[in-house]
């Protein structure tokens, strides 16, 4: 009996044994896996906390710019109101002089001393020429003090739902507007147009739909000037670059599809994390 019970628990589990050997090869399969996506999980985080790093540092320098830039036209305008000021002292000074001289004139003419009347008539004659090169003067320092203000040119907007189909070399229009300074950025074409020359700096960031590839391009007067770059198989990916660029009136910026380096159908762009924005750094 007891022979018979051990022949037939060494059937058993012979029979078991090819079994659990093949569900040990599919788990360890699984780890091997779940492994591989982790590895691409650290590399798309270490990815995003550089282009982070990147964009903090490009935030900096631009920040040092315009504080720069700013403290010299603080100095400008307080030695240009010093200018004003003393301008204004000296025309007060002329008028008195002319005030006296008005006295001189009119004791000249009633002692009829017709020498000493035209060489007064003169030095008033001088007078006079003085004070228009004076309110010519003053008039060339309030237009100096005017145009010593750096202008108020900012702008940032996004998008008000998804970008689905998108086409080649196709504008990106950012129709909901935060900020306009100066009203150059029009949400309708999607297009800042100049309208003061100077040295500006854009912005653009852009989240692709899982699964979509996106290049798009930042273009000045339709020459690329800054691209980005967004692809992840199964989760949202994001690209940003920045561009400083020298503009004059009438120059166009704007974003678009990076040529055909893009996925066509279906929603690519999320607009809830797309944005463009462009600031004027000095004029």
């Amino acid at each position: 009996m007891s022979y018979k019970f051990l022949l037939i628990t060494y059937v058993f589990l012979c029979s078991c044994i090819p079994g659990i050997t093949a569900g040990k090869r599919e788990f360890g399969g699984d780890v091997s896996q779940l492994w591989n996506e982790l590895r691409e999980l650290k590399a798309v985080l270490s990815e995003t906390r550089l282009d982070l790093h990147n964009t903090r540092t490009e935030l900096g320098v631009t920040k040092d710019v315009l504080g720069k830039e700013l403290e010299k036209t603080k100095q400008a305008l307080v030695d240009t109101r010093q200018d004003l000021a003393d301008t204004r002292r000296e025309l007060d000074e002329t008028k008195k002089w002319i005030n006296v001289n008005n006295g001189q004139y009119n004791v000249i003419h009633t002692t009829n001393d017709r020498k000493r009347l035209i060489d007064s008539t003169d030095e008033l004659h001088q007078v006079q020429v003085d004070l228009q090169n004076l309110k010519a003067n003053l008039a060339a320092v309030k237009l100096q003090v005017k145009t010593s203000q750096i202008p108020r040119i900012g702008f940032t907007a996004v998008l008000s739902k998804d970008v689905s189909n998108l086409g080649d070399n196709q504008v990106i229009r950012f129709d909901t507007v935060y900020t306009n300074y100066g009203s150059d950025y029009n949400h309708q074409t999607g297009i800042f147009t100049c309208a003061i020359p100077g040295l500006y700096a854009f912005y653009v960031h852009t989240l692709a739909n899982p699964g979509k590839h996106l290049e798009t391009e930042i273009t000045k007067n339709l020459q690329p000037m800054a691209s980005t770059y967004a692809y992840d198989k199964d989760f949202y990916s994001s690209g940003s670059n920045m561009a400083v660029m020298a503009l004059q009136i009438g120059d166009t910026v704007l974003v678009r599809s990076h040529g055909s380096e893009h996925d066509h159908a279906g929603s690519v762009i999320d607009y809830m994390y797309t944005s463009f924005s462009g600031f004027l750094i000095a004029s």
